[in-house]
């Protein structure tokens, strides 16, 4: 069981709760994504899955809520707010985003449509006071150019052409604030990490160069008042870069023996960490201002592809068809 995985002399995290993949309200296939909102006052766990559901939970007790959102197979999924009201933002093999009203349990107006390519990742924030997307689509279908594209989630239409760059599948999107303009951070199949200012619609700099292998995710943080992101790869490594200087900070993350399919970032202790997943069926926790790992690895009983942190710094773990909630001790 996975109490016994983590709740040992070893670490200092516990499992608050967790699915372990046989809860009869919980997912039958793999869980490849989690977020967080509240809704109705009430923190909700997010986790999206291979089965074309999402499911929310109490992020607190663990207990499932209503009835799972369906309609296509996910890959991706984030979650903003938009009049008010808590939203989800999910992708799939359909070409679609689909916006859910996270309190009603329903679709949210029209789907963003218009895509040649499955969308692999989707990430929100305001850009001069409208509320927008940005999605990643790629060559993993085999079906179009990789393209990035900025959406107005009030209008859901397209807001200029798509920032075009990568050469291969854009798999990952996070965003940031750089010398106080919005900007997007993506990566992909090609290995490299772009930043795009999400006002004029242009790259910063050269692309980011130093993974092996495909880059699988990407996280944001600041670090000693420097806006920083945080790259996951299939080469088994994290990266750390300097956003505003467009260079590596330090030496790859080292540990993980197998691709590491997914990052987040919180704070432990005060500090800036990296927490990642991989399909080692490990969770690692990284000081980003030394490079080091904290602790022991945290072992999964399945790999790990999904992860996320709640403002108050609890991890929620996706693996297998499980949902987990981890605090620090």
């Amino acid at each position: 069981m996975l109490h016994d995985l983590l709740d040992a002399p070893t670490t200092r995290w516990r499992t608050d709760w967790s699915t372990d993949g046989e809860s009869p309200t919980g997912h039958w296939d793999w869980v490849v994504a989690m977020a967080t909102a509240e809704v109705d006052g009430r923190l909700v766990a997010l986790s999206g899955g291979s089965d074309q559901a999402v499911r929310a939970w109490d992020a607190g007790t663990g207990e499932s809520l209503g009835e799972p959102v369906t309609g296509h197979w996910g890959t991706a999924l984030t979650t903003t707010v938009l009049d008010g009201r808590a939203l989800a933002l999910t992708s799939g093999t359909d070409m679609t985003v689909r916006v859910w009203d996270l309190a009603a349990g329903k679709p949210s107006g029209e789907p963003l449509r218009g895509f040649e390519d499955k969308v692999e990742a989707i990430a929100t924030t305001t850009v001069d006071g409208r509320p927008v997307a940005i999605t990643c689509t790629g060559s993993a279908l085999g079906l179009a150019e990789p393209t990035v594209q900025v959406w107005d989630l009030t209008t859901r239409r397209p807001i200029g052409s798509p920032l075009a760059g990568h050469t291969e599948a854009a798999c990952a999107v996070a965003t940031t604030v750089l010398d106080g303009r919005p900007i997007a951070v993506t990566a992909g199949n090609d290995a490299t990490l772009r930043v795009w200012d999400l006002t004029t619609h242009r790259q910063l700099g050269t692309p980011l160069a130093g993974h092996t292998d495909a880059i699988w995710a990407v996280a944001t943080t600041v670090l000693d008042g420097r806006a920083v992101a945080v790259t996951s790869s299939d080469d088994s490594t994290l990266r750390v870069w300097d956003l505003a200087a467009g260079t590596a900070l330090g030496a790859p993350l080292t540990g993980h023996t197998a691709g590491v399919e997914t990052v987040t970032t919180t704070l432990l202790d005060g500090r800036p960490v990296a927490v990642s997943g991989s399909w080692d069926q490990t969770v690692r926790v990284w000081d980003l201002g030394t490079g080091r790992q904290v602790g022991a690895e945290l072992m999964f009983p399945a790999q790990v592809q999904a992860l996320t942190a709640t403002p108050d710094g609890r991890l929620l773990v996706g693996y297998d068809r499980g949902v987990a909630a981890l605090s620090a001790g």
